[in-house]
C-alpha cells in the first residue's frame, strides 16, 4: 500500500477560546489525545501533529502511546493556518504519497466518516497519478477531513495568512465529494460556547460513559 500519513493541524492561537484548544478536556482526555486515538484506529503510516502556540505546555500534558505519532513544532504558526499547513506538507512530501488533513478543533467527526474518506482516498491513490482530493460534505457544505493524494504535484508555497487547504484544493481538477449525515465534518470549536455545544452533542451521541 502506498504510504498515507494523517496530519493534525493544532498550532493555532485559540484566540477566541482563550485556552489552547488541543488541551480542552474531551471524554477524560485532551482534545488532541482524542483526535490522535481516532486516527490511530486506521492504518496510517504516520500521524503527524503540527504544534505551535503553547507547544511546550501541550507536549508536557499530552500522553502519546502510538509509535506512529510525530509531533512537530511550527515556529511560524503566528502567520496563520497556512504556515502550519505548509510546514506539515513540506515534511510529509518526503515520506508520503498522500495525507489526510484534520483540524484539532473538529472532534465531532465520526470514525466511520474518517474511515470512508481514507478508504476512498487509498483506492483512488492506486488508480491515478495526478493530484486529487476527497472531501466529505454535510448538507452540501464541504468539511473535513480532507484526503489529498499525490500532493507533491501541488504548489503550496503561495499559501499565506489563514488560507487552509481550501486554496490548495482549488488547484485540483480531480475532486470527489462524499455525502454524509455527519454534522461533525463542519462543526468546529472556536469559542467556549461552541465547546459546550460540542460536548453536549458528543455526550448525547455516546451516552454518559
Amino acid at each position: 500500500m502506498k504510504r498515507t500519513g494523517a496530519m493534525i493541524l493544532a498550532a493555532g492561537n485559540s484566540s477566541r477560546m482563550k485556552f489552547p484548544k488541543p488541551l480542552l478536556q474531551w471524554k477524560e482526555q485532551t482534545l488532541l489525545e482524542y483526535q490522535i486515538k481516532q486516527l490511530a484506529m486506521l492504518p496510517f503510516s504516520e500521524i503527524i501533529v503540527i504544534l505551535g502556540n503553547e507547544a511546550e505546555t501541550i507536549l508536557n500534558k499530552v500522553s502519546i502511546g502510538d509509535p506512529r505519532v510525530r509531533l512537530l513544532n511550527c515556529q511560524t504558526y503566528q502567520e496563520g493556518l497556512s504556515s502550519s499547513l505548509k510546514f506539515g506538507l513540506n515534511y510529509a512530501a518526503d515520506n508520503h504519497e498522500a495525507v489526510l488533513l484534520m483540524l484539532v478543533d473538529l472532534p465531532l467527526i465520526q470514525l466511520k466518516t474518517i474511515k470512508q474518506v481514507f478508504e476512498a482516498g487509498v483506492t483512488l491513490l492506486n488508480g491515478v497519478c495526478e493530484p486529487f482530493a476527497i472531501q466529505p460534505q454535510y448538507e452540501k457544505q464541504k468539511g473535513h477531513p480532507v484526503f489529498i493524494g499525490h500532493f507533491q504535484g501541488l504548489n503550496w508555497s503561495d499559501l499565506h495568512g489563514d488560507m487552509g487547504a481550501k486554496h490548495l484544493i482549488g488547484q485540483l481538477k480531480n475532486r470527489e465529494f462524499i455525502d454524509t449525515n455527519d454534522v461533525g465534518v463542519i462543526f468546529d470549536i472556536d469559542t467556549p460556547q461552541d465547546y459546550q455545544k460540542a460536548l453536549s452533542i458528543f455526550t448525547q451521541r455516546t451516552g454518559n460513559h
